[in-house]
């Protein structure tokens, strides 16, 4: 086994140190930067007025954007360089889709997050830093070997449960290692790899470029229409959500949102690629992201879209404006 997946398998996370060229990841850093000042804009007149005290969509001066499909930042491709997918290959052992083309970005302000695992199920994240980033303007910290059951398993695919209590248990049992990153690295992790953000003491924000890699099993999926469906009840969500200034209301549509992506198997449905850009995809590339809507009906066919894939994301939504009018309606204290 080669030395970076076996540190994959056994740390739970995998540092590339100088993959990318300093030039092109300059060029993504000053499109990123175009697009994400746009979001700010866009995320303040939508929620005027709103009393969440995050300062952000995310967290405490945290931020989560998806990435446009129209842009360089998806053509580049960077999220199926061959590096990174030699590993993903090994580890899944089985077919895989890039679900979230997305980013993660720390502001100034931000604090520790609690320490937590992204899910109890495999799958694997990408990071690429469009800035040097360590201790002072807020690395990721992570807790080695903690998404295995216990520190001498054998590395596996299954997920591992635990509960809030177990997960600090776990994080207290390890040294915790801060991913210390420079223009042109990346990393990989294991979603389920205990972890948290930490603070930016700095005067800038620190981003990254994320994709999200998600197991699946065949080549089904609900349809576009379906999908589109479940999308406008997460935009309704935030919108009701967001100016409460309630966290148990705003994570709810987000967790919501994320259930819609992760049952299409991608966030490229309001977001269809066009054929501008699809041209341009490498056949890796057009193979994480066989899941998207394009402008290119070849491309679409590729994937099946059945009722009974249709039917279950039309019962998590039923249940999803259920639930969320109920806790809309019960008592909790405004943070």
């Amino acid at each position: 086994m080669k030395p970076t997946i076996d540190h994959f398998k056994k740390e739970g996370y995998y540092h590339g140190k100088s993959y990318f060229n300093i030039p092109q990841i300059e060029e993504l850093h000053t499109e990123f930067n175009y697009h994400f000042e746009e979001k700010i804009k866009r995320f303040n007149e939508r929620f005027e007025g709103n009393q969440t005290n995050y300062g952000a969509n995310h967290d405490i001066n945290r931020w989560n954007m998806l990435l446009p499909s129209d842009s360089q930042l998806l053509s580049s491709g960077f999220y199926a360089e061959p590096a990174i997918m030699e590993i993903l290959h090994e580890v899944f052992h089985t077919d895989f889709s890039l679900v979230f083309f997305s980013s993660d970005i720390a502001a100034p302000g931000s604090k520790f997050q609690q320490i937590h695992q992204d899910g109890n199920d495999f799958a694997v994240a990408l990071n690429i830093p469009l800035i040097d980033s360590d201790e002072v303007n807020g690395a990721t910290q992570v807790f080695p070997k903690t998404h295995l059951v216990s520190e001498n398993a054998v590395f596996t695919n299954d997920s591992n449960e635990f509960t809030d209590d177990e997960i600090i248990e776990r994080a207290n049992q390890q040294t915790p290692v801060y991913l210390n990153v420079t223009k042109g690295d990346f990393t990989l992790r294991d979603l389920r790899l205990i972890h948290r953000g930490t603070p930016n003491n700095s005067a800038a924000i620190r981003p990254y470029l994320s994709a999200i890699y998600l197991p699946v099993e065949n080549n089904e999926a609900p349809t576009f229409e379906t999908i589109e469906k479940g999308l406008e009840v997460f935009k309704k969500f935030k919108q009701e959500a967001f100016p409460t200034g309630r966290v148990d209301l705003i994570d709810y549509a987000n967790t919501f949102g994320r259930l819609v992506m992760g049952m299409s198997n991608s966030d490229r449905i309001h977001r269809p690629i066009s054929k501008k850009i699809s041209d341009q995809l490498s056949e890796q590339a057009l193979y994480c992201l066989r899941f998207s809507k394009f402008e290119d009906a070849t491309l679409n066919n590729k994937i099946v879209r059945t009722i009974e894939s249709s039917q279950a994301l039309e019962n998590e939504i039923s249940n999803a404006l259920i639930e969320f009018e109920a806790l809309k309606n019960s008592p909790t204290t405004t943070h």
